[in-house]
């Protein structure tokens, strides 16, 4: 067999910048042309976005105090990220756009990491497929829209096992080092377990293909002790900032988080939810999960060689086995359980499903993916116009515009009825796309707390304005970060309250008094969106 003719049946070449550049052009246009046109309609993305303006405001880069005298929960990379964003594009301003970009380009990092690890192995052809499966599975896009930790420990994470897994066989000097500033990273952003997972992930892998057991550990070890490096001199800096309660929060947030012992409860869950969220988090993909069976023999299914009563995998096939079930079985100890936490899993269940994709794809499972997609795609934008035109919703001209590609790949797919599997990755892409451009600011601004916040602002242009509650719990994240961090928690209406002095007061909050001392209560709205529950506002008479 000629050179020519195993290139063209892997696929193109692994190292060709083409299929690369095109793969970082479509989720470029996917994410980035959209980061801000969705308003903050919930508690998750101001959080981590406040710490970033409170970063800026004081010039602290350590331990920046948001409402007042809240520390931040998790350590600061992310917060450096969304600030040096907005000093570097934004004039110094923290806006949605450049709170949620440092996700997005993690997000396209990754799945750029993923594509050169599923190529080099089986042809470009497969890693875009690998790629573009991971990019389109729910729950890898909602993070990298979105201006939390979670996508950007997730990159740190799942590029360092892919340095590390390929260190066996392609060994090379900076691997190692490399190893330690993106897992240096991951534990910058939530913590240790930023590395320790990545490091038994890779440890595991090392043991599964026949490394020795004692040099593996002392390798792994060495990396993960050198990854802890430059996290401790902020651990250290903090502490001289923030002394015992910093201490007490981090403790908590790592250690008693992992053992189900906090003093709140957080997100508690019985061990299935993460199978529950698993298959919800893979959609689409989710339905071929269930149909390939029915057409291949499991074997096939596992793209596995069997040999003499052995099951044989490849390297890149024994690396996505070992780091999903060791990523899901370790989330599954916690009590604490989210969706989120899973997303590590995500690249290398997508490099399985891609595989099932590739041997089903001349099968009626691959046609079915494609029906089912491609009528999405034309039934979902018309829908979303007619809701559109009933509640008289909000879509901007680039989000029509957006609309016009589901449709056309839909109606491509009906017409000609070929090549399925691009097809199902085109019409998923331009469906998410959509949403980020026209379904999620019609249907998500309308929550937001936003115009509440302007209202505030517009009756107090400056100075603080009090919140009576002590519970960090029940912080109104949203509209302080839109009225820029001048909320301050109190137990009590202070006492030297001067006229016009305002007061936020969350449903359920203890109010006796408050009109005999002359204060002026009215309800702020039916429900906020961080809380969920209704929110009065009280004005110094």
């Amino acid at each position: 067999m000629t050179h020519k003719v195993r290139h063209r049946l892997r696929g193109g070449d692994s190292l060709d910048w083409r299929p690369q550049a095109f793969l970082i052009a479509v989720l470029a246009l996917m994410t980035l042309p959209w980061l801000g046109d969705i308003l903050y309609n919930s508690k998750g993305g101001p959080r981590e976005a406040i710490v970033a303006v409170s970063m800026l405001d004081s010039g602290n880069w350590i331990l920046p105090s948001s409402f007042g005298h809240d520390m931040p929960f998790k350590p600061p990379f992310l917060a450096w990220m969304m600030s040096l964003c907005a000093l570097l594009l934004n004039g110094g301003v923290v806006s949605e756009y450049m709170s949620r970009l440092p996700s997005a380009l993690a997000m396209i990092g990754m799945c750029w990491a993923v594509y050169r690890w599923a190529a080099h192995a089986r042809g470009a052809r497969f890693g875009l497929l690998t790629a573009m499966i991971l990019a389109t599975c729910f729950e890898v896009f909602r993070a990298g829209i979105g201006s939390r930790v979670d996508m950007v420990l997730t990159s740190c994470s799942v590029c360092a096992i892919l340095v590390l897994a390929q260190a066996i066989d392609r060994p090379a000097r900076w691997r190692y080092p490399a190893a330690v500033l993106l897992l240096s990273c991951a534990t910058l952003t939530k913590g240790p377990v930023g590395s320790l997972l990545p490091c038994l992930v890779a440890g595991i892998y090392f043991l599964a293909r026949g490394e020795r057991f004692w040099p593996s550990l002392g390798r792994l070890t060495a990396v993960c002790l050198a990854s802890f490096v430059l996290p401790a001199l902020w651990y250290y800096a903090a502490w001289r900032q923030g002394g015992q309660a910093f201490l007490d929060l981090a403790y908590e947030e790592n250690i008693l988080r992992l053992t189900g012992r906090m003093s709140y409860e957080s997100h508690v869950n019985p061990w299935y939810y993460n199978l529950l969220t698993l298959a919800a988090g893979l959609l689409p993909w989710t339905l071929l999960l269930v149909l390939a069976p029915m057409c291949v023999s499991r074997s096939s299914y596992l793209a596995m060689r069997t040999r003499a009563g052995r099951v044989h995998l490849s390297a890149n096939g024994l690396l996505a086995v070992v780091a999903a079930a060791t990523i899901i079985l370790f989330y599954t100890i916690p009590a604490s359980k989210r969706s989120v936490y899973l997303l590590p899993a995500y690249p290398f269940l997508s490099y399985a499903i891609a595989a099932v994709f590739m041997r089903v794809r001349l099968r009626w499972p691959a046609q079915v993916m494609a029906w089912l997609l491609s009528c999405l795609a034309l039934a979902a934008p018309v829908g979303l116009l007619v809701y559109a035109a009933a509640a008289d919703g909000v879509i901007s001209n680039l989000g029509y515009a957006s609309l016009v590609a589901p449709m056309v790949a839909g109606a491509w797919w009906m017409l000609r009825r070929s090549r399925p599997v691009a097809t199902s990755l085109v019409c998923a892409a331009s469906m998410y796309m959509a949403y980020a451009a026209a379904a999620g600011p019609m249907m998500l601004n309308p929550r937001s707390d936003k115009p509440l916040a302007v209202e505030i602002a517009r009756m107090r242009p400056t100075g603080p304005v009090y919140q009576l509650a002590t519970d960090p719990s029940m912080r109104l994240f949203t509209i302080n970060y839109y009225i820029h961090d001048r909320i301050v928690p109190v137990a009590a209406p202070p006492a030297d309250a001067q006229r016009g002095t305002m007061l936020l007061i969350p449903a359920g909050t203890d109010t006796t008094g408050l009109a005999a001392d002359g204060w002026q209560t009215r309800l702020l709205t039916e429900r906020g969106c961080d809380l969920r529950r209704p929110v009065w506002i009280a004005v110094k008479d």
